[in-house]
């Protein structure tokens, strides 16, 4: 079974793991390769993460990580 080569830091074992890796890295509309922010909020102890397509310029996800 061949993978193919990702640019992600995780060693992709299985086709499904591959799967989840490319739907949140790349855009649902053109597969574009999405572009993360991140942004630290110090007064909240929280960072900020959204990722968008440049090309069709959608947001696809946006999360906050508590950093305590």
């Amino acid at each position: 079974m061949q993978l193919g080569k990702i640019h992600y830091f995780e060693k992709v074992e299985t086709n499904q793991h591959r799967e989840f890796i490319n739907a949140q890295n790349h855009c649902i509309l053109c597969s574009n390769v999405l572009e993360l922010r991140h942004v630290r909020v110090d007064e909240e102890k929280e960072i900020k993460e959204e990722a968008h397509c440049p090309q069709c310029d959608l947001r696809t996800r946006a999360k906050t990580y508590s950093v305590q």
